[in-house]
């Protein structure tokens, strides 16, 4: 299988090449010419796939069920370029989210011609009672033992877990994820600086939805955010469907940590990609109007829209494509520990690929090497 005459990003450049593809990986990247089975993407280009490192769900699947077939969220993500992604659950008891991460455990097992399952991501149970958001965290202790549960239970799956610095006992189960392998997030958060900062000392290197569920920024205590936009150690997650942030936010944001700082993130809950209505999640009602999904107070609740919607209003909003992609495919990799084989276009590598515009409007999603749209 050969793609032609697209214009292939290799490292930060586009280039006018041929990449062709064996048994799913990325085989030869030449002017190979014409074979039997070929995309002409003339006129195109070819970027690596996104890879969503922070999603609850989307066409009715709740990753954080005990025991969800994950399918037509996989098939459905493909269609809309995401070619791997983490699966995330939200703040509950600690049985039930490992009964989430057992289920996600055989997912991962499943062959589907859809989106890859690439980790797991614990959005809590740690995180503030006042800076919750819609999440409702278990009054539980935060211990570096049930972090300890929780890697064991993901058998080595478990990529991200979000922890308010503030809380008791948190820098003891930041250091203790670290240990495990694990991305410690900060978020959901009302740190003050000097709490961030040692957050940051203790080996967390995120920040959960740049934002939103956070102190906000002032000029005499900067807090949270003074901290993870002026560390290089911290890459920021941003949800930028133009909801959770306004156009001036991202930009800022975008100069203070640049590409390689910034991870694009959906924070997609299962109502995504089933248009307006009212759903029910974890026993709790959810209204989608007008594409925005919000509880009975009226606070945001989670994304709508797909990765996609965001790296679009990435570009509308001035940044290249190609930094596009580092914040929607290479820092994600990175993030999951998985850059060796995905997240960027290499021999060798993965055949994640996105065929699209210059507007990014998809024209070919492949996953493994084979076709998905």
């Amino acid at each position: 299988m050969r793609i032609i005459n697209g214009k292939v990003l290799l490292g930060n450049d586009f280039q006018q090449t041929d990449v062709e593809i064996n048994n799913g990986l990325i085989s030869n990247i030449d002017s190979l010419g014409n074979d039997d089975n070929c995309f002409d993407a003339d006129g195109l280009y070819v970027i690596p796939g996104f890879i969503d490192t922070h999603i609850h769900g989307c066409v009715g699947v709740e990753f954080a069920s005990s025991d969800e077939d994950f399918t037509p969220a996989r098939q459905w993500l493909a269609t809309e370029g995401v070619t791997s992604f983490s699966a995330t659950v939200r703040a509950m008891m600690p049985e039930n989210i490992i009964k989430a991460e057992k289920n996600i455990l055989r997912e991962m097992k499943r062959e589907v011609n859809g989106a890859s399952i690439e980790g797991i991501n614990l959005e809590g149970p740690f995180v503030s009672f006042v800076k919750s958001g819609v999440m409702c965290p278990p009054d539980i202790e935060c211990s570096k033992e049930t972090v300890k549960s929780f890697a064991d239970a993901g058998e080595g799956r478990l990529k991200i877990i979000t922890i308010a610095p503030e809380r008791e006992n948190a820098l003891e189960a930041i250091k203790t994820a670290v240990e495990c392998g694990i991305n410690a997030s900060i978020g959901h958060t009302d740190a003050t600086y000097e709490q961030t900062v040692s957050a940051i000392d203790s080996g967390a290197t995120r920040a959960t939805h740049l934002f939103n569920a956070m102190r906000p920024l002032s000029h005499r205590e900067s807090g949270v955010l003074g901290a993870v936009l002026t560390d290089e150690r911290v890459n920021c997650e941003m949800i930028c469907d133009l909801v959770h942030l306004d156009a001036p936010v991202i930009k800022m944001a975008y100069k203070l940590k640049g590409a390689d700082g910034i991870t694009l993130v959906s924070d997609t809950g299962f109502m995504s990609g089933l248009g307006d209505g009212e759903f029910v999640v974890g026993g709790r009602k959810r209204t989608v109007k007008d594409g925005i999904c919000r509880n009975d107070q009226g606070k945001i609740a989670g994304s709508c829209v797909s990765m996609l919607v965001g790296a679009k209003n990435l570009l509308k909003l001035g940044i290249p494509l190609n930094e596009v992609s580092v914040m929607a495919s290479l820092n994600p990799a990175k993030a999951l520990g998985i850059s060796h084989k995905t997240g960027s276009i290499e021999v060798g590598k993965q055949a994640d690929i996105i065929v699209c515009d210059s507007e990014l409007n998809i024209k070919a999603v492949f996953v493994k090497g084979i076709r998905c749209k």
